[in-house]
């Protein structure tokens, strides 16, 4: 039975969740604050399915990191070498429509995609090309499994509603794979070190295992996006210091956290998200074009995604060989 979690204890945990990105986001650490963000996000989103998946997405995380980081090191071969890391994570998925868990892992997609598209500069550089990678996933591992042990201390006797988990009618991890690694290969190739990893994050958190899901999912991902963009756009324009924009963002997160635990609809949710991410993404400059190019982006690929889903309707199934004798 699912037991109530009271606002003071919801806020303690709020809290502790912000913690080591506050920690993060105010240090030389900071070149990690957007995965770490993606990273606390898959942990905490797997919250519902118990303390093993939430290791477990930390954990993913972690690794994923230094792959994608140690990726970006392979030169003329990064397009070919970071699509391939994300086609494999993406069919590393398969098993996690069984466990309602396809938009923790669609996150840890997104990892790898944001660290090979907009690589990122680290106070240990000078140390050698691996130290880089090196840091980023020890960042993104040491905030990863401090929201796991938090959220598993915090919801302790505490058991939350489990996600339904229909019967697929999408074959959701091939065709993660397609999208995800098809927008990573074109943004390696034609827009290396931009924002277009909001292509992966928008296919990885719209993709669901039904139909039926999908398209409600996608409603919902433009409808939050659409608002979140406006508040955004917003704020961009009354912010007084270059401090507030990561001070939303991190606000925009707990929400996120919060709605996460209760069960909010999902565009709440996406709304959450899109505030977060833009402000803990760009200056106090940037904002608005940043914003712009978020919503065209998660605008671009929920088209594409939803076209796929149709076209895979609409083809015939494939002819079935007869066997021999």
């Amino acid at each position: 039975m699912a037991l109530p979690i009271g606002p003071a204890r919801l806020a303690v945990l709020v809290g502790a969740v912000l913690t080591p990105l506050i920690a993060v986001a105010a240090t030389p650490l900071s070149s990690a604050l957007g995965a770490s963000v993606l990273g606390v996000i898959a942990t905490a989103g797997s919250v519902r399915r118990g303390t093993p998946a939430m290791w477990r997405m930390a954990v993913s995380s972690t690794l994923v990191a230094l792959l994608a980081g140690l990726a970006t090191l392979t030169g003329d071969a990064v397009p070919i070498v970071g699509t391939a890391l994300v086609v494999i994570a993406s069919l590393a998925t398969s098993a996690l429509p069984r466990y309602g868990l396809t938009a923790s892992g669609g996150m840890v997609v997104t990892l790898a995609a944001l660290l090979l598209i907009t690589p990122v500069s680290t106070p240990v550089d000078d140390i050698g090309a691996w130290a880089g990678p090196v840091f980023v996933a020890l960042v993104v591992g040491a905030t990863s499994g401090w929201i796991a042990a938090v959220l598993s201390v915090a919801l302790r006797g505490h058991t939350l509603p489990r996600p339904e988990l229909p019967t697929p009618t999408v074959p959701y991890s091939v065709l993660l794979a397609v999208l995800a690694g098809g927008f990573t290969l074109v943004s390696l190739w034609a827009f290396p070190d931009s924002n277009a990893w909001w292509t992966v994050l928008t296919v990885a958190v719209i993709l669901q295992p039904t139909r039926d899901r999908l398209w409600s999912k996608l409603g919902a991902r433009v409808l939050g996006t659409l608002i979140g963009g406006a508040v955004a756009a917003g704020l961009a324009l009354i912010l007084p210091t270059a401090v507030a924009p990561v001070a939303l963002g991190l606000i925009a997160l707990a929400a996120n956290v919060v709605l996460t635990v209760r069960g909010a609809a999902y565009w709440a949710s996406a709304t959450a998200v899109t505030i977060t991410v833009v402000m803990l993404t760009f200056d106090r400059d940037d904002l608005l074009r940043g914003d712009l190019e978020r919503v065209v982006f998660t605008l671009l690929a929920a088209a594409v995604t939803g076209a796929a889903v149709v076209l895979l309707r609409v083809l015939p199934p494939p002819r079935r060989q007869p066997r021999a004798g």
